[in-house]
């Protein structure tokens, strides 16, 4: 810009010197543009949350499961309270692993949970042997009305699966 500053929006030579009506427009334009695709990246649809959900509970199931093949005793995972919680069997009692306790994310709840084709009560443990056999199993969640599934076979496979 020429003039000095206390020279700006005055008039020159006849003319006033600052910005146009365009010129205000395209800058808003940008950064409504700008402000839109920043929305849509930072808030995650449902179906994200969702995979992102049955992901983390897949990640705490492989866990329990390497922890009870890796630490030699068994291990178990239970789902209570919009919790997953570990358990180590220590003598001939389950103690919670305190620092392996997740919370499950709003709108996130188990619906049923099945070993081998059969249903475990709501309050049933999800048992991890030492031996490194699996059982297969299956973890059906429902998060934010959307369903998922966490399937494990007997070789130790465990995957998360959309529409559950």
């Amino acid at each position: 810009m020429t003039g000095s500053p206390t020279t700006r929006g005055r008039p020159r030579k006849g003319r006033v010197v600052g910005f146009t009506l365009i010129e205000i427009l395209v800058v808003v334009a940008i950064v409504g543009i700008v402000v839109v695709v920043a929305a849509v990246n930072l808030i995650p649809s449902d179906a994200q949350v969702a995979r992102r959900e049955s992901g983390l509970v897949a990640l705490a199931v492989e866990h329990a499961r390497d922890a009870a093949w890796f630490g030699g005793r068994p291990t178990s995972i239970t789902f209570e309270d919009g919790r997953v919680r570990e358990w180590r069997l220590k003598g001939d009692a389950w103690q919670a692993d305190t620092e392996r306790d997740r919370r499950l994310a709003p709108g996130a709840r188990v619906t049923a949970i099945f070993v081998d084709g059969q249903p475990l009560k709501p309050d049933a443990r999800l048992v991890f042997l030492a031996d490194g056999l699996g059982v297969p199993f299956r973890i059906a969640l429902e998060v934010r009305g959307l369903p998922w599934a966490i399937e494990g076979d007997a070789a130790g496979t465990v995957s998360a699966l959309e529409g559950g």
